[in-house]
């Protein structure tokens, strides 16, 4: 490739975006593993857990090998965690082809991203989910 010109495969387009990403997780793993990661936004303003709460604290522990603690500091992201993520990297194997996901798969997502919203509200109704 020349200097100055853009990617122009679809293909080198996902995977600079998926090393982007690895490299980006790396190192805030790193940080989080550190420093005890970053405080989520939406429970400083609002005292309620998101239903993202936890997920530093899951992936530190499935690192040391401590599934009870994973499971504890999110189940519903800890037991659902393989369909978005499996949906995500068929997402890109589909970009690097120059394709798309099908209606089925965006619906898909689309209902995942429902259940994480009534998931927030959940955790935050029951006592000791949060």
């Amino acid at each position: 490739m020349r200097p100055g010109r853009s990617l122009q495969k679809p293909w080198q387009r996902a995977a600079v975006r998926g090393g982007l990403v690895l490299a980006v997780g790396i190192a805030y793993g790193l940080f989080a593993a550190r420093f005890g990661g970053l405080p989520c936004p939406f429970r400083l303003v609002t005292g309620l857990a998101c239903p993202g709460c936890g997920i530093t604290t899951m992936l530190l522990a499935l690192g040391r090998g401590d599934i009870a603690a994973a499971f504890a500091a999110n189940p519903f992201l800890f037991a659902t965690a393989p369909a978005p993520l499996a949906l995500w990297l068929r997402q890109g194997w589909l970009a690097a082809r120059g394709r798309r996901l099908g209606p089925k798969a965006e619906a898909a997502a689309l209902c995942y991203a429902a259940a994480l919203v009534v998931w927030g509200v959940v955790r935050n109704l029951v006592p000791g989910l949060a």
